[in-house]
């Protein structure tokens, strides 16, 4: 045996020998390198309780074994991926290629119930379908590319379970970036004020039913079907079935149980009150709000994107940004929903330019690079950036409210006005209120169902991504109840939310009634622009102690919204109305002036209020009860 290692060795001499002379390398080959991942794979992943969701998994070409690969994780309510039915599938979608450009793999993954997804949504926004962010995270780091760590973002719904996610405590979580998200879907979208959306709702759930294939709806089912996929791109398209032989068939075996899905037309007309609850549906199950007790335990850094002008979201991220000690970017900007359009009413509405795409996608990089990619430990930064409308200035503060700033009242006067003084007790106005108003006068406000916001409003771009434009708001004006304030002598700032604080009697079916108010801005030569609004179901008028108010409402009026808290409005005697407007942050320049103009009903967003559109009220101004706009002003 020795000898014969002998004679191996002394030939081996002979072959380095003979290679060195013909000038070959003497270098031992190298192992054989491992084969690439693919670049997209589709595939079921299953979850704990054995339902199978449907996951497209982006590598950067090339992606091998052991490339520690920081992961991008979407979940998804609208289809992971559409494929048109006859056409080769295009595979990879822009925001993948971007991501894996920069270093990521990115996930895109059905929610259950949803898509080519197996399971069904027993909830809009519920439980399951959160935790499921949670499982999709153990499997990702359990994949022999990921380096562990996941960042979650999501637009919409993708972003209120990106943000939801935060709560799970799941550790291979290191960072979310949800945009246009809904902190609280009751108050910020769905029920504002407590009065329902219903007009914007219900072509949004004819697209759920659409997708879902809920009670047989298909894009062809009708007039109204067909037009909803067209102008959605759903005209022939289903979702991307997994790979493989079977993918068709086990996609139809998933659809055929989305049929049982939530029906979220019936929960929000059910769910008038906010502590409402049915099973696994209820408002709150997808409430940031009702969970940041445990988004603050996990300790995810969170940078958000939100419009001045989109629904009520810049609620919610002032309720983050003032509630949560994660380490946050807050922006607040002129963005309708999606970020897809500049939306400030004093610009044209337009798309974002490439550029301004480009800048909004690299922040998001670049805070993902920090948590995500290089595993940085939050610092506990928080910053809020915002954008201010008739100025066009950005800028940041780390408190709000703001420094320097004061509530300063308007109060409502006779002959239409706002005064920086408190009116005296002189019994002006039209004369056809009560005369009960404690001295003061009072105007008459009666239901008008044609005087809405038009048809490009906040409520409408939350649902379809549409640019936000409000028209001059002169002539519907004249159909409302305004007051407008002096010119002003000096450009004015507010940022923050506003109130305004009402005598109101009921005159004719006020018992379940409503109050719409907006905020204003008149220019010299008469142009009146939209700035934000409130409403209120007056029947959830009640406000509570503010011991009883959650620490992320305490930028807003103390109020649950509860049914035990619920009362009609009486008839004949007056009571206070406190309203909240939404947030904003505008410039008010010298020689304009300031408007708070009343409604009954805004027929292009919301539910009539009595469902008959007979109402009247008397609203009061003077008296020992004055009736008051109250604004943040910020010196």
């Amino acid at each position: 045996m020795s000898r014969g290692g002998g004679r191996l060795r002394r030939a081996s001499a002979a072959a380095v020998a003979a290679l060195t002379v013909l000038g070959l390398s003497t270098v031992p080959a190298a192992a054989a390198a491992p084969p690439a991942e693919p670049h997209l794979r589709s595939l079921y992943v299953p979850m704990p309780d054995g339902v199978r969701l449907a996951v497209d998994v982006h590598l950067p070409a090339g992606t091998t074994a052991g490339a520690n690969l920081p992961t991008v994780l979407v979940t998804q309510r609208y289809w992971r991926a559409r494929v048109q039915q006859g056409v080769p599938d295009q595979g990879e979608s822009g925001d993948a290629a971007g991501w894996n450009a920069r270093g990521y793999a990115y996930v895109v993954a059905d929610l259950r119930g949803t898509g080519a997804s197996f399971g069904t949504l027993d909830a809009e926004i519920g439980e399951k379908a959160v935790a499921d962010s949670g499982s999709l995270s153990d499997w990702i780091a359990a994949q022999p590319w990921s380096d562990g760590r996941v960042g979650t973002t999501g637009v919409s719904y993708g972003g209120d379970t990106a943000m939801l996610a935060t709560a799970l405590g799941n550790h291979h979580i290191t960072a979310a970036a949800p945009v246009s998200y809904d902190f609280d879907p009751y108050e910020d979208l769905v029920r504002p004020g407590g009065v329902l959306i219903e007009p914007r709702i219900a072509p949004y759930a004819m697209l759920l039913r659409i997708l879902d294939r809920s009670a047989g709806t298909t894009c062809d089912t009708s007039a109204e079907t067909r037009a909803v996929c067209d102008a959605t791109g759903l005209t022939g398209a289903i979702p991307r079935p997994v790979d493989g032989p079977d993918g068709l068939a086990l996609l139809a075996a998933a659809r055929a149980e989305h049929a049982g899905n939530a029906n979220l037309v019936e929960m929000a007309h059910q769910g008038a009150y906010r502590d409402y609850q049915d099973g696994p549906k209820s408002w709150t199950v997808g409430s940031v709000g009702e969970k940041t007790d445990a988004v603050e335990a996990g300790g995810v850094p969170v940078l958000t994107d939100a419009g001045w002008l989109d629904a009520g979201t810049a609620n919610g991220v002032l309720s983050q940004f003032t509630t949560l000690s994660n380490t946050q970017d807050a922006w607040i900007g002129p963005w309708s929903h999606g970020m897809a359009w500049i939306a400030d009413p004093f610009r044209t509405p337009r798309h974002l330019t490439d550029a301004e795409r480009a800048q909004l996608d690299d922040r998001t990089v670049a805070f993902f690079d920090r948590y995500v990619k290089n595993g940085e430990q939050p610092d506990g930064k928080r910053e809020l950036h915002y954008y201010t409308m008739n100025e066009r200035v950005w800028r940041t503060t780390d408190r709000f409210p703001l420094p320097g700033t004061r509530d300063r009242r308007l109060y409502l006067d006779g002959g239409n006005a706002l005064s920086w003084q408190r009116p005296e007790e002189d019994g002006g106005g039209d004369g056809k209120g009560d005369g009960k108003s404690g001295g003061g006068g009072s105007d008459t406000l009666r239901l008008d169902p044609t005087a809405g916001t038009g048809p490009f409003d906040r409520w409408n771009t939350n649902l379809t991504g549409n640019k936000v434009s409000y028209p001059d708001r002169a002539a519907v004006d004249t159909r409302l109840l305004s007051y407008t304030g002096p010119a002003l002598g000096r450009d004015t700032r507010v940022t923050g939310l506003g109130r305004v604080v009402l005598d109101v009697t009921g005159l004719e079916g006020s018992a379940n009634g409503a109050l719409h108010v907006y905020l204003e801005d008149v220019t010299p030569d008469g142009r009146v622009t939209y700035l934000t609004e409130g409403q209120l179901a007056l029947a959830e008028r009640a406000v509570a102690d503010r011991d009883d108010n959650p620490d992320w409402r305490s930028l807003r009026t103390p109020r649950t919204y509860a049914a035990a808290d619920a009362t009609p409005f009486p008839q004949g005697r007056p009571e206070r109305v406190t309203v909240d407007l939404l947030p904003t942050s505008v410039l008010f320049k010298a020689g304009d002036r300031i408007r708070v103009t009343v409604a009954a009903a805004n027929p292009d967003s919301f539910q009539l209020l009595p469902a008959d559109g007979r109402a009247a009220y008397a609203i009061g101004h003077g008296g020992a009860r004055p009736s008051y706009l109250e604004l943040p002003v910020v010196d």
